[in-house]
Order: C-alpha cells, then sequence, then structure tokens
C-alpha cells in the first residue's frame, strides 16, 4: 500500500514525539512502508533541531532495530550537546540509544570502523564508543534511581542497550538495501581470518579485511608475522614500518621466502611516499627482480605491480609500463582474472595520468573491467569502469560512453558485480541528467545509491545526483527528504552544495511552504554573502527569498532583501536586474502598508530604471512600462490619480506595443479601477 509523505508544517513538539513512539512498533508490526513514511517526516519535522534528544533517542533505536545501523550514525553527531541536556531521562534516552545503535554495528562487523563526525568522540572506534555510550547510560540511570529509591532507570537502560532487532531491515529509501554485513563467520580459525584478511586486501575489500583482523583473538605463531603485516597496512601509523621490518623477520625465520619479498616490496612502497625514496625504490627493485625470477607465477606478477606503483612515483613511467605488460602476461598464463585486471588497470589508470594515446588506455581499462567481472570482484570493476570513463571524456567522446555504458549493463550476467552495476546505472542516470531527461534518472539515481550505500560506499555525489534528478523531475517531496543528508555531505564542495541548498529551498517554494522556504533561501544568501559570493547566486536567492516574504504578508522584510539584490547588483554592472528588483522592492513596500517608504522606494526605482542604457531598445521599453505600471499603483494610493492614470495608460500602450498582451490586461486593468476610484 503507498503511504502518503506528510509535512511537517503545523505540527507541534508534542505530535513528533508521539510518531517517534510510532516507530518501533510500526517496523515491529511489519508496516514497513508507514514506518519508513514516519520516520521521513519527523526527520524533516526536527532538521535543524539538536534539543529533541528524546525524540533523536527514538529515531535512534529505530535504525538499530530494523537494519538502517548505519543511518542512525548521523545522529551520534549530537553527541556533542547531549552531556549538557538539561533533562536527565532524555539524556539516560539518548545514551541507552547510541550504546544499542553501536552494538549493533559491531555485532555486524563494523566495529574498527572510527566515528568520523563532529564532537568530542571523533576518531573513536565505534566499538569503543559502545562501551563510553554504555557507561555514560548507567551513569545517567544510576543518578535518576538515587532521586526516587528504586532501580527501575538501570533496569530499563539494560533491557533498551540490550534489545533484538525487530525487523531485518526497513528500506527508508526507493531501492534501499540492507547494509551488508562485513563481519566473518564465528567458527573461522585464526589462519582462516589471516587468509580471508588476505583475500579481501588483494580484492580492495579493506573494511572487510580490518573487520577479519579485528575476529582474532589467540594469534598461533605461525601467523604472527603475516598477522602483523596486515595490520600494519590497515591500521597504518607512526610505527608501519617498524611492524612491517618485524613481519619480515618473521618471514625470514620461517624460511618463507616469498612473503618475506613481498612484504619487501611493500615496506619498499612504503619508505618511497615516506620520504625514502632512494632506500624505497631500490628494496621493492631488488625484491620483485628476485620474485620475477622464481617459479610462484602470481607472487611475480605482485612484484611488478608493487614495482611499477613505486617507478611511476619516481616519474619512471616507462620502466612502469615494461613492469606492469611482464606482470600481465605472466597473470593471463597463470589464469588469474584478478591479478591479470589488477595489472591491466594500474596501467590504464597510469596512463591517463601521464595524457597516454586514450586508444590504448580504453583498450586497457575495458580488458581490465572484463577480467574483473570474471573474478566477480566488484570493487575493481568500478575502478576498470571510471578508467574507462576517464579515456572517453579526455576524448570528447561522451557519446561512446553512454554506449559503453549500456552495453555494460545489458550484458553483465546476472550473479555478476552487483556493485559495478550500480555505478554503471549512477553513470547513465549522470547522463540522463545531463541531457534533462530527469524523470528517467531518478530510479537510476535511486538504485546506484541503494547499491552504493549497502556497502558503506555511498559518497556526496550520489546523494548529489538524486536530490538533481529528483527536481528536475519535480518529484518535491522527495527532495525534501534526501536534500539534509546530501548538503551535510558536500561541505567539501561548497558550489554544489549551494546548489543543493537551493533546489531544497525550491522544492519547498513549489509545495506551497512559503515559510520553510524563505528561511532556506535566507540560509543561503547568508552563506553566499559570508563566502564573499555576492554575484549573480546571491543576486537570485534574495529575489527567491523576497517573493516567499511577500507571500507571506511580509513587505517590509521582502523590500529589504529585493534592495540587496539590487545593490549586488550594481556592483557587478546587473543594470536591468537592479532595476527590476528595485520596481519589486516598492511594490513590497507598498503591500506592508507604508506608503511613505513606498514612494521613496519608487524615487530610487524610477533612477535605477533610467541609469539602464546597455539593454536593446524592448529591454528597455518592457524596464520602463513595468516602472510605470509599478508607479501607477503607488501614486493611486497616494491619491495622485490623475499621475497614476497617466502612467498606467502609458505602461498599457507599451506593453501592447512590444507584444506582452497579459501585462497588458493587467494594467488596463489597474487604469480601470484607478478611473473608477477603486484603486486605493
Amino acid at each position: 500500500m503507498e503511504v502518503e509523505s506528510r509535512r511537517a508544517d503545523g505540527s507541534g513538539e508534542a505530535e513528533i514525539t508521539r510518531l517517534c513512539r510510532t516507530l518501533v512498533p510500526l517496523a515491529a508490526a511489519g508496516k514497513y512502508a508507514e514506518a519508513a513514511s514516519t520516520y521521513r517526516w519527523v526527520t524533516r519535522a526536527s532538521t535543524g533541531d539538536p534539543l529533541r534528544y528524546g525524540d533523536h533517542a527514538l529515531r535512534l533505536e529505530f535504525c538499530a532495530l530494523t537494519g538502517n545501523e548505519h543511518t542512525g550514525v548521523d545522529l551520534l553527531s549530537l553527541l556533542d550537546g547531549v552531556g549538557d541536556h538539561a533533562d536527565a531521562v532524555d539524556r539516560l534516552e539518548f545514551f541507552a540509544s547510541a550504546a544499542l545503535l553501536t552494538r549493533r554495528l559491531t555485532e555486524t562487523g563494523y566495529g574498527e570502523i572510527p566515528f568520523v563526525l563532529n564532537g568530542p568522540y571523533d576518531g573513536v572506534p565505534l566499538s569503543r564508543l559502545h562501551r563510553r555510550m554504555r557507561a555514560a547510560a548507567f551513569v545517567e540511570a544510576e543518578e535518576l534511581d538515587e532521586l526516587d529509591h528504586s532501580g527501575y532507570f538501570t533496569a530499563y537502560a539494560e533491557r533498551k542497550m540490550a534489545a533484538n532487532p525487530v525487523a531485518e531491515f526497513v528500506p527508508l529509501l526507493p531501492s534501499a538495501l540492507p547494509r551488508v554485513p562485513i563481519a566473518p563467520p564465528p567458527e573461522l580459525s585464526p589462519e582462516e581470518l589471516v587468509i580471508r584478511a588476505e583475500i579481501h586486501n588483494h580484492r580492495c575489500e579493506p573494511e572487510e579485511a580490518r573487520a577479519c583482523l579485528a575476529a582474532i583473538e589467540t594469534v598461533p605463531d605461525e601467523i604472527v608475522p603475516r598477522l602483523t603485516e596486515l595490520r600494519a597496512i590497515f591500521f597504518q601509523g607512526e610505527d608501519t614500518e617498524e611492524r612491517l621490518r618485524d613481519a619480515a623477520a618473521g618471514f625470514r625465520r620461517r624460511n618463507d621466502e616469498i612473503r618475506f619479498l613481498l612484504n619487501q616490496c611493500w615496506l619498499g612502497l612504503w619508505l618511497v611516499f615516506d620520504d625514502q625514496a632512494e632506500t624505497g625504490v631500490a628494496l621493492t627493485t631488488v625484491a620483485a627482480a628476485r620474485l620475477r625470477a622464481g617459479t610462484d607465477d602470481r607472487a611475480a606478477c605482485w612484484g611488478e605491480y608493487w614495482l611499477a606503483h613505486v617507478l611511476s612515483g619516481q616519474g619512471r613511467t616507462s620502466e612502469a609500463y615494461e613492469a606492469l605488460r611482464r606482470g600481465a602476461g605472466r597473470a593471463r598464463e597463470a589464469g588469474d582474472p584478478l591479478l591479470h585486471g589488477t595489472l591491466l588497470c594500474l596501467e590504464a589508470s597510469l596512463r591517463n595520468g601521464d595524457g597516454e594515446d586514450p586508444v590504448t588506455t580504453l583498450e586497457l581499462a575495458r580488458s581490465a573491467t572484463d577480467a574483473f567481472i570474471i573474478g566477480n570482484v566488484g570493487e575493481k570493476a568500478i575502478e576498470a569502469v571510471e578508467q574507462v570513463r576517464i579515456a572517453y571524456e579526455r576524448t570528447g567522446a561522451l557519446d561512446e560512453l553512454d554506449v559503453f555504458v549500456e552495453h555494460m549493463l545489458s550484458t553483465l550476467p546476472v550473479g555478476g558485480p552487483e556493485r559495478l552495476r550500480g555505478h554503471l546505472r549512477h553513470l547513465r542516470a549522470l547522463s540522463l541528467i545531463g541531457t534533462g531527461r530527469f524523470a528517467e534518472a531518478v530510479d537510476d539515481a535511486y538504485a546506484a545509491l541503494g547499491v552504493a550505500a549497502s556497502k558503506g560506499k555511498d559518497t556526496a555525489e550520489h546523494w548529489y545526483v538524486l536530490v538533481t534528478a529528483l527536481h528536475g523531475a519535480g518529484r518535491y517531496d522527495d527532495v525534501l527528504d534526501v536534500a539534509p543528508r546530501t548538503i551535510a555531505l558536500l561541505t567539501g564542495s561548497p558550489d554544489w552544495a549551494h546548489r543543493c541548498r537551493w533546489m531544497y529551498a525550491d522544492s519547498y517554494r513549489a509545495l506551497g511552504e512559503s515559510a520553510r522556504a524563505f528561511d532556506e533561501y535566507a540560509v543561503l544568501a547568508e552563506i553566499l554573502q559570508d563566502s564573499g559570493d555576492t554575484g549573480h547566486s546571491y543576486i537570485s536567492v534574495s529575489m527567491a527569498a523576497a517573493e516567499q516574504l511577500d507571500l507571506l504578508g511580509y513587505g517590509a522584510n521582502a523590500a529589504d532583501f529585493y534592495a540587496r539584490a539590487a545593490d549586488a547588483a550594481s556592483a557587478i554592472g546587473g543594470g536591468y536586474v537592479a532595476a527590476t528588483c528595485r520596481n519589486a522592492a516598492t511594490l513590497s513596500r507598498l503591500r506592508s502598508g507604508d506608503l511613505d517608504a513606498a514612494l521613496t522606494a519608487l524615487a530610487a526605482a524610477e533612477s535605477a530604471v533610467h541609469a539602464v542604457e546597455t539593454e536593446t531598445a524592448p529591454v528597455r521599453e518592457h524596464l520602463v512600462a513595468q516602472l510605470d505600471h509599478v508607479a501607477a499603483h503607488v501614486l493611486s494610493a497616494a491619491g495622485r490619480v490623475r499621475e497614476a492614470a497617466r502612467r498606467a495608460l502609458r505602461a498599457a500602450e507599451t506593453f501592447h506595443r512590444i507584444g506582452e498582451a497579459e501585462s497588458a490586461r493587467d494594467v488596463d486593468l489597474l487604469l480601470e479601477q484607478i478611473l473608477l476610484g477603486e484603486q486605493k
């Protein structure tokens, strides 16, 4: 059953709290669509209000118990202020819900992922954050229990933090997919976990590798060097070189020559990027040569791969290409599609970066893509497709890129890499948006975001593309659901962030929610002004804010925004826009009931209009007619009927002459009212 979206207008705090309390029960009853709709609504209604800690706690709990743990992580940014919140019960609720959420994240293998939102807990692994939230919840509970001499709150907190999911997954957006758990099977031995981590490493799946490493508790002596090396690679820090050398010593003690040489290749790369280039290059070159001379084909290929990385970093690209060609040939003979594709993809990447022949680069990247599809390696397949995209863009062959994407989507086998399928749909959405086919792009944008988010790979671009498609398709209510998160993700991309804020505000405008539209336009205008950007964007946003204020009946405030836009337009030589704004400001002053201010504004508008000389004659005539129309309103209100009629008659004649029939009819009606004495 389709659930109609609701808007936040007119909802009191009690209504928001009541709806937050229905979230988990709705999900538990299997009413997933209604639960998702309610969650979106209360999220929208609570945006920008950090004081609703009790409501935020209920949203956290819902996310933790419906497979949406990673959506709930955004709410943890509120931890910065919860300790100072006046309501002790709300503090308890928030800490307990945060503990529940971080417990679920840890149980699904994400415990070693650092918490990266702003605040005092930034950089803390989620498993450690769980322990802190649990302790904080008990502190609040114990203090509350002391007040009423009971153990109620402690028992309540314990129950809440131990709660089990009520639904496997409640999709909050169309095409949303459950987050893929990365925790390894619990029955694996330490050695099996190390093997899995090594495989994830080669497949470019770092989070899965870290989850395997974090699951190892007891460490048998025989895997110590391998574990030391993997932890050095995946948990890098000041002691990375030392740990890599410790691993090398361990391999030497065990006479594991292959692992020792591969370790030296990686250590050499680390040293190069740690400003020890000479030592690093020598180390990797010698180790790769010894692997090349050996009989282990796969190890030799990895040696060539790391050697190419080291050489390219020193600008020795021709030698890097030779190493990659040697490795690719050997990988092909060994029948290893993952390794073969890895070598081809690196060469394509280097060639794109160096501006080499795009035809050769395309061949390499497409061959790499085919290899990764055979190996079902989604992350690396996306890397290869990106090299294809870059090569096509370098040649300006965007139509050929579209053909490539369509061909890949139509031929990608069932059961093939879903991450690749999602990325291809993302590229198709971009192309559809670029040609104005927004409605067609929506499904692709939703699907691409869903697949990426299920692996924790969703980016600001995924969200921005979705907002753009939804806005262009006129699906304004949906924009309101996804734009706030998109804006938060776009802090490092101001141009996109400003465009997204504009689409967010414009969606409120299109839905007739003028108060919210004005708020968002005003915020964007302030951001632009603070950043020193008072050009065309600032002018457009200020005018849009003024229009909403007029609709709300705040004419004086609207006039102020029009005046700011006019000043900004004048500063960049936009006389026509400045004059238009002055005309609009005059009407806004009149609507506010301040006749003196309207007459003063009219004088400013007269000056602005007559100062416009650069436009063509028809444009200037339109502007003068517009001024006459405005003047007729103001002068009539001032009781200067004869002047008002004269200006209205002149405006009507001009509009008729330049073919603006609708404007002419409006002025004719005004003239009739003036002459009949109905216009005051």
